[in-house]
């Protein structure tokens, strides 16, 4: 696995590196339309922003030089932007360009949370992380992504934790709850599990038998060690049997 999360010059060259791609289908597809203007367009401002973060990494950082406001209205535009250059991609059939940018959303999170931010636009962020977990195998690799995962959910804005379209499944703070659960899971690591069940059971208490239900069977399914065994019946257990009185 290459460096996690990606260092701000690697996701800047794969931003270009997608930019390029997106660019050239765009003109290809509508040489003289909207929409290869609107594409060239987001590239040029998502350019503006990266230049902005790295001229903010070159300098020293005096206390309080850049507020946490700054990093968290900063890190939002850029990350909205992103998110149209990602569904601008997907419009065109780019998967790989799509899957790159989603890649690049985690470098800007890791930057909002540098600097004491807070991350508002958390899709493409759950999206990038999802990407990132179908890939990895070793149990120490997903030990890391696990804990830049719980970092995510720390430093996620007040509006998007009250959680108020519950009744969407898709929505990225649940995606991102469920997921991490997964991801700890495939760890191995029954105290990490742990950590991550409770704070799934908390945030998305309506979710919780269903998840540890599928856990359950997934623990047949693919064999896991015993300790993680005991650790996913323990919670099945609790959340979805019928408490006596």
């Amino acid at each position: 696995m290459s460096e996690f999360p990606p260092p701000l010059p690697e996701a800047i060259e794969r931003f270009h590196a997608a930019a390029r791609e997106i660019r050239a289908a765009a003109a290809a597809r509508s040489p003289s339309g909207d929409d290869a203007l609107k594409v060239e367009q987001l590239i040029e401002a998502l350019g503006q922003f990266f230049a902005i973060l790295e001229n903010l990494d070159q300098a020293p950082v005096p206390a309080g030089s850049v507020a946490e406001t700054d990093a968290s209205e900063l890190g939002e535009y850029g990350l909205t932007l992103l998110t149209d250059l990602i569904a601008r991609a997907g419009a065109l059939d780019l998967a790989a360009a799509r899957a790159g940018l989603e890649q690049v959303s985690l470098s800007i999170a890791d930057w909002i949370m540098r600097r004491q931010g807070e991350i508002r636009a958390l899709e493409p962020v759950v999206n990038g992380l999802a990407g990132l977990a179908n890939d990895l195998r070793a149990p120490r690799a997903l030990e890391a992504l696990a804990g830049f995962m719980g970092r995510v959910i720390g430093a996620v804005s007040e509006i998007v934790r009250q959680d108020l379209e519950s009744s969407s499944p898709g929505r990225p703070w649940r995606v991102l709850h469920l997921n991490l659960g997964i991801v700890a899971t495939r760890s191995h690591n029954p105290a990490l599990m742990e950590q991550v069940f409770d704070e799934l059971v908390r945030c998305l208490p309506s979710d919780a038998a269903r998840f540890f239900a599928e856990g359950m069977e997934q623990m047949e399914a693919l064999d896991y060690p015993p300790p993680v065994r005991r650790v996913m019946a323990r919670y099945f257990e609790r959340w979805t049997r019928p408490t006596m009185h």
